[in-house]
């Protein structure tokens, strides 16, 4: 009788041209968000694995993953990161700093 080990983890296979063609899809002509988080970045396509990108912020702003667990969510809605609208030829101008703060 032989034991086999208890995997500590559950494991996830991706196939990567699969899940690369899938990443184009969803955000071909979108922007994407990172998270939770309501700051919407311009999207560029990365060097991944054997020739196939997949997308990721214009600011490279960082995130842990590879969007496979829905890191990155593809938004409709205008960049609102000043870095990535500076990058991809937005007028910054028009959109004025978000406050932080209230003063009062």
């Amino acid at each position: 009788m032989s034991a086999e080990p208890i995997p500590l983890f559950p494991v996830h296979r991706v196939d990567p041209p699969g899940f690369a063609a899938a990443q184009h899809r969803m955000f071909a002509g979108m922007n994407l968000r990172i998270g939770t988080s309501e700051t919407v970045h311009g999207v560029i396509w990365r060097d991944w694995i054997n020739g196939l990108t997949l997308p990721a912020p214009a600011c490279r702003q960082g995130w842990s993953g590879l969007g496979a667990a829905g890191e990155l969510q593809a938004s409709a809605r205008e960049v609102t990161c000043r870095k990535c609208r500076r990058i991809v030829g937005v007028d910054i101008a028009r959109q004025e700093q978000a406050v932080l703060f209230e003063l009062g």
